[in-house]
This record gives C-alpha cells, sequence and structure tokens, in this order.
C-alpha cells in the first residue's frame, strides 16, 4: 500500500489557503528572514544598513496599505487620513482609511455567489483594478489583502460604504468566524478599518521591526507629497510597546535640502551628493524596486561628469507613473522592474535633457565634481607609486648614477648629450639621466602615471606628487641645445616641477646649465663665448682659428664640455606670479589663452 502510494498519480487540487499556506514565498516573496542591505531612514537620512528582515511578512502590510491608498485616489483628493497603527506586544496591524467604504459590500458577488468583502478578502486575483483607468494605476494586479487574509491568524474589517451598509467579517484561521452585515447608523463615518495578526504558524516569532515600518510608511508619505491627486493626504502612524503607543516618525523629507529635482509628467527624479552610507531609491508606480531605469538615470549622470564611475558620486530617487501597458515587473512583490531598456529610454527620454541642465553649474554637481577629483588624485597616486616601485627595480640604461655623493643629476636632451656629460662629470657626486626627445606635458596627475620617463625622473629622485619630501640630489640641472625644441624641452621639464614639486623650485634646487654658443683658439689657447655680441667683441681684429658655432649639445665635444663643466654658467628656476601665470598659458588646458597668447592680443 505504501509502495502504491509513493507512485501514486492521483492530481491534487489544492484550494487557495492551502496552495498559499503550503508556498507562500511564491505569493508574497521570501518568508524566512534574510540579511539584506536596505535603504532605511535613519534620523531623518537615507541610511544603506545591514537588516535581518523577512520580505514576505513586510509584505502582509503593503497589500493592505496600498489597497488604502487605491481607495484614497478613487476618492479624488477628498480623503483626508490614513491611520496605522503597529503593536509591536502583540503583532496586531490596524490601517484605517476615510474612503467610501467597499463598493456593494452588502451585497453578493455575481460571479463567486458569496458577499462582495469576502470575495475580495478570500479570493485571490479578485479586486478592482483590473479595469485601467486613470486611478489605477499601482501596476500589475497582485494576489490583494486575501494573501493577508490567509496568512494570518486574525483578520477583520469594517467597511461603511457610500450606500449607507455596515459589513463587518472577521476570520480566524481563514475560517469566518462573525458576519455583520446592516444598515449605516447615525454618526458612522465612511470607511474601511482592517486589521490582522500574522499566522505564528508561518511566521514563528517574527516581530515587526520599528525602523523597516517607519521606513516604509515614510516612502508612502513621499510618494503621497508629490502626488497631483491624494497630496493632501495624511499618513499617521502609531507604535504600541508595553502597552503604551507613540507615534510613529513618518517623515517624507529624507533626501535633504542640496538636491537638483526633475519633474515630467511621468514622475519625478533627485539627486543628491553621496555621504556615509547614503543609497539610492526608485519606486515605479508606487512600487520600491530596482530595474535597469536606474542604470539609464547613471549613465547620463556618467556622461555629464566625463567619468564612468561618477554614479559612485551621487545618489538618485527616482518616482515614475508609467502606462500599464509599458509596465512589467520581475516578480509577484514587484521589487525589479522588468519593462526593457529600449521602451525605458523612450520613457525616460524626456528627464535626459532637464537633468543635464539642472546639473551644470550645480553645487551639488560643482561637488560631486570635486569628489571625483579626489578619487582620480588619489587613484593616480597609487598608479604613480605603483609605477616608480616597478622602474626602481628596473631603471634604463639612460641613467647614470654618481659613485659615492648624490650632488647633482643632469637630465639631459638625447643620449649623445648623456655620453659626452658623463665623460666630463664628476663621476662620484653627479648623475646623469638622458631624454628622448620631448617629455610629456603634465596637466594631470594620469600624465605622470602614464609616462615612462617622468616616473623613472621621480624614482631617481625619490618624489611623488602630493609628497613635501626633498629630492635626494642637491641639485638638478636641465641641459638642453638653446634652439627652440632644446628651450621648449627645457620648458615641459620646468613645467613638470613647478606644477607637481614646487618646493623642489622653492628650495633652488632646479637650474638650466647654459652652454657656450661659439668656441675659437686664438694662440694656443681656446676661447669660449655665450653671445654673439661678445665674440665679436673679442675677434675683432684678432686672428681666430679652429672656430666653431656650438648650436646644439651633440656639437660639443669632449674638450667643450670640460671647459663647461669646470667653468658652469647655471641659471637658477624660480617661481614666481608671472612664471605661474605664463607656465599655466603655455601648457595650461586652454587653448584660447595660448593663442592669444602666441597672437600678441
Amino acid at each position: 500500500m505504501a509502495a502504491k502510494q509513493a507512485n501514486s498519480k492521483e492530481i491534487i487540487a489544492l484550494s487557495p489557503f492551502e496552495a498559499v499556506r503550503l508556498r507562500p514565498t511564491m505569493y508574497i516573496g521570501q518568508v524566512a528572514p534574510m540579511e539584506d542591505k536596505l535603504p532605511i531612514i535613519i534620523d531623518g537620512k537615507l541610511k544603506m544598513v545591514e537588516k535581518s528582515w523577512s520580505p514576505g511578512f513586510m509584505h502582509l502590510i503593503v497589500e493592505v496599505l496600498e489597497n488604502a491608498l487605491d481607495e484614497a485616489k478613487r476618492c479624488r483628493g477628498k480623503m483626508k487620513n490614513i491611520k496605522v497603527s503597529v503593536n509591536l506586544d502583540t503583532n496586531e496591524i490596524i490601517i484605517a482609511d476615510e474612503g467610501e467604504g467597499f463598493l456593494n459590500g452588502h451585497r453578493k458577488h455575481l460571479k463567486t455567489k458569496k458577499n462582495v468583502v469576502r470575495t475580495a478578502l478570500e479570493d485571490l486575483h479578485a479586486g478592482s483594478n483590473f479595469v485601467d483607468t486613470s486611478t489605477n494605476i499601482l501596476g500589475t494586479h497582485g494576489v490583494g489583502s486575501a494573501v493577508t487574509n490567509i496568512l494570518s491568524q486574525n483578520f477583520s474589517i469594517t467597511t461603511v460604504n457610500k450606500q449607507g451598509y455596515h459589513v463587518q467579517y472577521k476570520w480566524e484561521d481563514f475560517k469566518v468566524v462573525e458576519e455583520e452585515i446592516r444598515k449605516k447608523e447615525v454618526g458612522e463615518k465612511l470607511g474601511t478599518l482592517i486589521s490582522f495578526i500574522p499566522s505564528k504558524e508561518i511566521f514563528p516569532d517574527y516581530k515587526w521591526n520599528e525602523e523597516l515600518i517607519t521606513t516604509y510608511l515614510s516612502y508612502k508619505a513621499f510618494l503621497i507629497k508629490n502626488d497631483p491627486i491624494i497630496k493632501n493626504l495624511s499618513l499617521i502612524g502609531k507604535f504600541i510597546k508595553n502597552g503604551k503607543s507613540y507615534e510613529i516618525p513618518v517623515t517624507s523629507d529624507f533626501i535633504g535640502e542640496d538636491m537638483v529635482t526633475v519633474e515630467t509628467p511621468i514622475g519625478q527624479i533627485y539627486i543628491w551628493e553621496t555621504y556615509e552610507d547614503s543609497g539610492s531609491l526608485s519606486f515605479v508606480n508606487g512600487s520600491q524596486c530596482t530595474g535597469i531605469h536606474q542604470k539609464i538615470i547613471n549613465d547620463w549622470g556618467n556622461e555629464f561628469f566625463k567619468y564612468p564611475y561618477s554614479h559612485h558620486f551621487f545618489n538618485t530617487l527616482i518616482s515614475l507613473n508609467v502606462p500599464s501597458h509599458l509596465m512589467r515587473f520581475a516578480d509577484q512583490n514587484k521589487t525589479k522592474f522588468a519593462t526593457g531598456r529600449f521602451e525605458l529610454e523612450e520613457i525616460l527620454d524626456p528627464f535626459k535633457g532637464k537633468i543635464l541642465r539642472a546639473l551644470k553649474g550645480s553645487i551639488i554637481a560643482k561637488r560631486i565634481e570635486q569628489a571625483i577629483e579626489d578619487r582620480l588624485h588619489a587613484e593616480n597616486i597609487g598608479k604613480i607609486r605603483r609605477a616608480k616601485r616597478q622602474s626602481k627595480r628596473k631603471i634604463s640604461e639612460k641613467y647614470s648614477a654618481p659613485s659615492k655623493t648624490k650632488g647633482a643629476i643632469y637630465i639631459t636632451e638625447g643620449l649623445s648629450a648623456a655620453g659626452s656629460v658623463k665623460q666630463a662629470r664628476d663621476a662620484e657626486t653627479e648623475g646623469v639621466y638622458a631624454l628622448k626627445g620631448k617629455v610629456k606635458n603634465t596637466r594631470k596627475l594620469s600624465d605622470l602615471a602614464t609616462n615612462v620617463e617622468l616616473l623613472e625622473i621621480m624614482s631617481i629622485l625619490d618624489i611623488e606628487p602630493d609628497s613635501l619630501k626633498q629630492t635626494v640630489f642637491d641639485k638638478i640641472i636641465i641641459a638642453a641645445d638653446e634652439d627652440p625644441d632644446g628651450q621648449h624641452i627645457s620648458s615641459l621639464i620646468i613645467n613638470f616641477f613647478h606644477k607637481w614639486f614646487p618646493h623642489i623650485v622653492k628650495d633652488k634646487r632646479l637650474y638650466k646649465i647654459i652652454t657656450p654658443l661659439v668656441a675659437c683658439n686664438y694662440g694656443k689657447d681656446r676661447h669660449y663665448f655665450y653671445s654673439m655680441e661678445d665674440f665679436q667683441e673679442f675677434a675683432r681684429n684678432k686672428k681666430v682659428t679652429n672656430l666653431n658655432y656650438l648650436k646644439g649639445l651633440g656639437s660639443l665635444n669632449l674638450e667643450d664640455w670640460l671647459y663647461v663643466m669646470n667653468n658652469k654658467t647655471l641659471f637658477q628656476i624660480v617661481s614666481d606670479r608671472s612664471a605661474q601665470k605664463y607656465l599655466e598659458i603655455a601648457f595650461g588646458a586652454s587653448a584660447q589663452k595660448r593663442k592669444k597668447w602666441l597672437e600678441g592680443v
């Protein structure tokens, strides 16, 4: 008999009560407590907090309160209050609205042949939101308050409708234990009150969490404030704990004042600067959810700030009212908006231009830009340090270190000049580093992090941006040609030190060596001249021989270099206001300033 039972293919038909009780997760989401990072309102601010919670347990409130909000919309702003009471001692929830009560709540439903109120609260997928109207905007049709009834040990409703009837039902474990249908008495106010206590069988030892309740009601208050139909509705809450009641601190102002706000007929988008543990939010037709619409807005921010990770520096709150034919959610509880990207981009397109214009020049954008700059600065400093360590392990053959002490280092234009300087220098105290052509114009830290020669120079000198550590060499001497190319190279190196290591310039450690323009023999001696005027004055009425015009460093032979090194003429690089101004014009980001300067404007 047992074997036959095990292999049975008999079809079992479950009632709605049995189906929901057997697999509640299918209807309300995860029932078992889970650890999750949730956006919670703490001290009036939105923060991402690690919480242990049951989405399914919380969903019991959602189904009932959403119905009350639906009723407020149907009343077209006439409803003044919705009151929520949460008893933390007994787990009882009471939600009361001041609407017009259940339409035809005193009658039997034509299809189910039982009372209309019982139909709505006992049958899954029974409700009034199946016809698309201007007031039914909460989205796809869920399982309604019936699922809350099924999953409660006690559930009751009292509704007084506009047609003049008072209807009351009470259930215990989904069985009706009390029923009253009568005419409305004088003085009885219209509206609906629902009370429930979750089933201990499904939710053993579960308790309502004050922060979650406060946050959820605050979200609803925020959405109410921004809804043109029900914006004057008050959502009033109270907790009962240890027999005493106190107000739930419901707030609709949890974003702060410093934000960019954009509104279109389908909703609002808010953007503000991140702070510690801050997070973003999204609502689609009243349901809190995630989805690709959040990524689309983030992508716009990345485009505006020209940084692919700029969305880490701002938060968004997106509240949309999407037409029902474009609304698709990925799950029963509407936690993920699943409408396709193409359709979403079309929906969101009216926001884009407004957001970009609102950000431009805003205080928020300036602060975000500064935060991004700080992040990039830190990232590039890290890259430079790593690259420096790498270059220290394999300093190129272009560098010749002094054998004893680090007195001076020559940064030369080209390998040939470096070869001659190496022979003429004091090998014990002077080092040589040869450049290959022009160095990079270092406007940004990223320019330093990606330039091998500058990284090698920083490694040799043991310096890095953001540090006032002094160079290990007493002097840094630029050795470049006196022609336009050489002067450009000299200027680039000067700009490099002036911009990133101004303390080296201030401490008078940066120099440029001046080399002679003309060399000649007169008698047994060789003479060097640093200007054509000096040479012409000397050569007048003299017969000079072995005349050489020293056009570049490469045209100096060893004898010339020995003279230069033994009779050093050094030009000290100093920093003043004019240096700052002209280096910025020459090597800064503004091409227009540079053009005007070159044109003499």
